[in-house]
C-alpha cells in the first residue's frame, strides 16, 4: 500500500504519503475520542452533545480524505475528491490553530497535484502560433 501512495514518485509521492498519514492519525484520533467522549458524556470536546456529534462528522470526513488518497492511483478524480473534503475538514474542525489550517489547506493541494498527475500529467500546451 505504501508503493501505491507514493505514485508518482519523487516529492509530490512523499507529500502523498504524509498527508495520508496525517489526515488517517487525526481523523482516527478525532473519531475515538468524540466517541469515547459521546458515551462517558464527557465534556472533553464540548459539554453539548450536538457539538460532539458535528465533531464526529468533521473527523470522519478527515478519515475519509485518508481513503481518498488510497484509492486514488485507481480512480483519480474520486480520490482527490476525497483527500480535498478530508483535508478542508481538517481545517475547519480546529480553525483556531493555523498549523491546522494550513496543513489542511496544503493537503488539499497535494491531492489535486496528484490527481492531476495520476489522470495524464498537467494539462496539455497551447498549439503553438506561426
Amino acid at each position: 500500500m505504501i508503493e501505491r501512495l507514493k505514485k508518482p514518485g519523487g516529492n509530490l509521492g512523499t507529500l502523498s504519503l504524509i498527508s495520508t498519514f496525517v489526515l488517517g492519525l487525526i481523523g482516527t484520533a478525532g473519531v475515538v475520542s468524540m466517541l469515547v467522549s459521546l458515551a462517558n458524556g464527557s465534556d472533553f470536546w464540548s459539554d453539548a452533545r450536538n457539538d460532539k456529534l458535528i465533531g464526529l462528522v468533521f473527523f470522519a470526513l478527515v478519515l475519509l480524505g485518508a481513503v481518498g488518497f488510497v484509492v486514488m492511483d485507481r480512480s483519480p478524480w474520486l480520490g482527490a475528491t476525497l483527500a480535498v473534503i478530508g483535508g478542508l475538514a481538517l481545517a475547519t474542525v480546529v480553525f483556531w490553530m493555523i498549523f491546522t489550517t494550513v496543513i489542511g489547506l496544503g493537503i488539499a493541494a497535494v491531492a489535486v497535484i496528484r490527481a492531476r498527475a495520476l489522470h495524464g500529467g498537467a494539462a496539455p500546451a497551447p498549439p503553438a502560433t506561426a
